[in-house]
């Protein structure tokens, strides 16, 4: 496939050409002197190990949002550098703000998290915080999810700021962190004083993937995740006899249908056997295009101190699912085939049911940033600038979870986007590196970006969720 999503859940196309013409203007090229101190700024931030589940006992988020706010002063021009007043002090949500010439426009959100999930170091070649700079490659846990982002932001204003540019509206950029265990960190931001306080959001720019192409890919919604627990209920007894209906027949039945599923959703990728589901390219569609079902856990038995009565049949039999909606199916048809499977295993009525684990995976809508230009002029300004630059872009429906999906819930135009191509998507996996070309580049994106974001005036506000013109020339399906 080219890259393009056919329609998203909200009737929208994706915008096209399949090539970009020749760049008109230049990405910016960092002198030496200062590409060595961006890299280096950015070995520095990898070091701080930032793990999301140990990290505010340990210190590191203070000390990595420390080494933020420092960064951020540095600049000179930001007029907020803060620690975000409802945050807890162990998990600090850092808040910068340069401010418009016209501060009573929606603003533009540069949103990053800099937490990270945990690194074996023995499954690694390389230590995982060392941040090791080794054949044109900066190793670290973070290195792609996602500290490149959280550093090209400010070494892009870094730049910005010797060329005297002032924004027309303002920017605000968070630094979040518990993104990888939940999103307490943009909960915090949006449930505060400073948010509520805003004029609204233009647009938020959030976290992508790497792209394995000479394109980059650009997110404008995602699968909706799920995590919910089936149980059976069945009669128990001594395992010498052959009892009927127990739970665990009644489970294995549901799991089936589940597999059975799976392997439906699976194969319209048409992927070859033995391919990294996760980050193989895909024949026909993206991995955002189908909706993914894996059973995580499996639990039964009769417990017997710290052991299981090994001849008794067990009453009770569990799962958990971790289910992600694509965009292209509504939320109640997995509703309704849970209910069918449940009914379809119960061997007496109502054997076996099914909840959610959490209640912030009920969602039962999808919220998706609109791709048409004629409706949304902040996407046809993303994809201009890029397009200017020379730089292909893919839009398509992030195959996990991100903190945009909290701003995308509030009706916040967000998009989710990481510069780097030509690369392997390491995130989560050992080895984790970004190569410096590509954190350079990233940087010169981002120049270009945050200026051209900045410099849109009140005419936005009259153009967008506007319905889209019937004589508008019909939008290809393609690269964006």
């Amino acid at each position: 496939m080219n890259g393009s999503v056919d329609a998203t859940s909200n009737g929208t196309t994706s915008t096209s050409t399949s090539t970009s013409a020749a760049p008109k203007t230049p990405l910016l090229e960092l002198s030496q002197e200062d590409a060595e101190a961006a890299i280096s700024r950015f070995q520095e931030f990898l070091r701080f190990e930032t793990v999301s589940a140990t990290s505010p006992e340990t210190g590191a988020y203070k000390e990595c949002a420390a080494f933020l706010k420092t960064e951020l002063e540095s600049l000179g021009v930001l007029d907020q550098v803060v620690y975000l007043e409802e945050a807890p002090d162990h998990s600090p949500v850092v808040v910068a703000l340069w401010k418009g010439t016209d501060p009573s426009l929606p603003v533009i959100l540069l949103n990053s998290h800099y937490d990270v999930v945990p690194a074996d170091p023995s499954a690694w070649t390389v230590p995982p915080f060392a941040a090791l700079r080794k054949d044109g490659k900066i190793y670290g846990r973070g290195a792609q999810d996602m500290k490149c982002v959280c550093l090209q932001y400010i070494e892009a204003l870094r730049q910005i700021v010797t060329t005297g540019f002032s924004p027309h509206r303002s920017i605000y950029l968070t630094f979040v962190p518990d993104e990888e265990i939940g999103g307490a960190g943009m909960a915090a931001f949006l449930e505060s004083k400073l948010y509520k306080s805003l004029p609204g959001i233009a647009l938020a720019l959030d976290e992508g993937l790497a792209s394995t192409t000479n394109t980059m890919d650009l997110f404008y919604g995602e699968r909706l995740p799920w995590w919910i627990s089936v149980t059976a209920k069945g009669p128990t007894g001594h395992a010498s006899r052959f009892i009927e209906n127990t739970a665990v027949e009644q489970l294995v039945e549901l799991t089936r249908k589940a597999l059975l599923f799976r392997q439906g959703q699976k194969d319209q990728l048409g992927m070859k056997e033995h391919e990294n589901c996760t980050h193989a390219v895909m024949k026909q569609k993206q991995l955002g295009d189908v909706t993914s079902l894996n059973i995580t856990t499996l639990k039964a038995g009769v417990p017997v101190g710290n052991t299981f009565a090994y001849n008794c049949v067990p009453p009770v039999a569990n799962c958990s699912l971790d289910i992600r909606i694509s965009p292209h199916m509504q939320p109640v048809e997995m509703k309704d085939m849970l209910d069918t499977w449940c009914q379809e295993c119960s061997l007496t009525p109502g054997a076996v049911t099914w909840s959610y684990l959490k209640d912030e995976n009920s969602s039962m809508e999808h919220a998706t940033t609109v791709t048409d230009r004629h409706v949304n002029p902040w996407y046809g300004v993303f994809c201009d600038t890029l397009k200017n630059l020379g730089i292909d872009l893919v839009p398509q429906v992030f195959p996990a979870a991100t903190d945009s999906r909290f701003l995308r819930a509030l009706g916040i135009r967000a998009l989710g986007f990481s510069p780097m191509r030509n690369t392997e998507i390491l995130l989560h996996e050992h080895d984790e590196y970004i190569l410096e070309s590509n954190y350079l580049e990233g940087i010169g994106v981002y120049y270009e970006l945050i200026q051209s974001l900045a410099s849109q005036g009140d005419e936005m506000e009259r153009l967008v969720d506007k319905k889209r013109p019937a004589d508008a020339p019909a939008e290809a399906k393609g690269s964006a």
